[in-house]
């Protein structure tokens, strides 16, 4: 499954301009009606690109559709968190804990698409494919909570929703972090997935669906059904009304491979289901380790700075572009999850990035992402 937090890429179906102006001032007040603990380095570093004119953090229409469901006591917390996700890895600032962690509950997928990892044959082999417990699931869950991760997104290199206890996993998370996002190909949904969904607040829903014509989807999702997953779909957004004021925004999210995508008949008719449309390019990120080689290309990768992945067997990654873990920092049935993120083995990541030297490291020199 392909994720990428470039906001850029998203068309949102709305005409609203972006109207939320970051003034001192308004950080001032929010910082006088915000529980104290929530106040951190990033308010300082915030405030000071302010006053030195030199902010380039800006709340995104994405982030003003969860701002408007938040009590104004809590806005602050969540705009520290968004400028830490979006800031602190361009300044090449760590933090001392991940503040965005993504947990896949399992490594396969029902469907064998192009453009995913699921489409290399030596990755779909039993040495890599595996269910997380809901035992090591707890775990991090529960050091992620007390360590003050903010979000956390079910999706990488597998299918979430085939998981047998996906619903499970989503109640325990209810109400544990800011933000909560599952990544799905929308071909598992069934009534108590939905209502689950909705039940425990889950933040953002992205359906991973490349096209509004059956023919091209199957040609593309291969083993998915084009029918299915629109009256999925359907049904989903028919339970959402019974919700009332629910706060879970839906995302369809294509990826393009085909000349014959075409971008605006995809918003034009997935826009009558979700809040967000977006599709993109497809990146180099299946059979990665077989990509050519970019030697002139030195850019430090955001991702080591941003983003934890850890793996249904507690093996942790600093992306799933590493689907078969080159780079992994460690596993967490070993160590916390914490003295991963402060190894000698990430530092060293980010010291060879930050010096030029990613030409060194495999995959990182072949992935095409910074």
């Amino acid at each position: 499954m392909i994720e990428n937090s470039d906001i850029r890429a998203v068309t949102f179906i709305t005409d609203k301009k972006n109207k939320f102006d970051l003034s001192e001032d308004y950080l001032k007040k929010l910082k006088d009606i915000s529980p104290k603990e929530v106040i951190d380095e990033a308010y300082d570093y915030l405030i000071n690109d302010i006053r030195n004119n030199n902010l380039t953090f800006q709340i995104s229409l994405q982030e003003e559709n969860y701002i408007k469901y938040l009590k104004e006591e809590n806005i602050l917390e969540y705009i520290l968190y968004r400028y830490k996700f979006k800031e602190y890895p361009k300044k090449k600032i760590s933090t001392k804990f991940p503040i965005y962690i993504l947990i896949e509950p399992v490594s396969s997928c029902n469907l064998k698409c192009p453009m995913c990892f699921q489409s290399d044959k030596t990755f779909i082999d039993k040495k890599y494919m595996g269910k997380m417990s809901f035992d090591l699931f707890k775990k991090v869950v529960d050091e992620a909570q007390k360590k003050g991760t903010k979000a956390i997104t079910f999706g990488s290199r597998g299918e979430p929703t085939i998981h047998p206890e996906i619903c499970e996993f989503l109640k325990y998370l209810k109400g544990k972090f800011l933000d909560i996002k599952l990544i799905t190909n929308a071909t598992k949904l069934n009534e108590k997935l939905i209502r689950t969904i909705f039940e425990t607040k889950v933040n953002l829903v992205t359906f991973s669906i490349d096209s509004e014509d059956e023919k091209i989807y199957e040609e593309i999702r291969k083993f998915g059904k084009f029918n299915q997953v629109l009256e999925n779909v359907k049904n989903y957004n028919k339970i959402k009304k019974e919700y009332g004021n629910c706060n879970t925004i839906t995302r369809i999210s294509g990826v393009k491979v085909k000349a014959e995508q075409d971008e605006k008949k995809f918003e034009s008719f997935w826009k009558e289901y979700a809040d967000e449309v977006s599709i993109k390019k497809a990146f180099e990120r299946w059979n990665t380790y077989n990509n050519k080689k970019h030697p002139n290309f030195t850019n430090p990768c955001r991702a080591i700075w941003e983003r934890i992945y850890i793996w249904y067997d507690g093996k942790t990654n600093p992306c799933d572009a590493d689907y078969k873990s080159f780079l992994s920092y460690g596993n967490v049935n070993e160590k916390s999850i914490e003295e991963i993120w402060n190894s000698e083995k990430i530092n060293n990541l980010k010291d060879k990035h930050l010096n030029n030297k990613r030409s060194e490291i495999t995959p990182c020199d072949r992935c095409g992402i910074y």
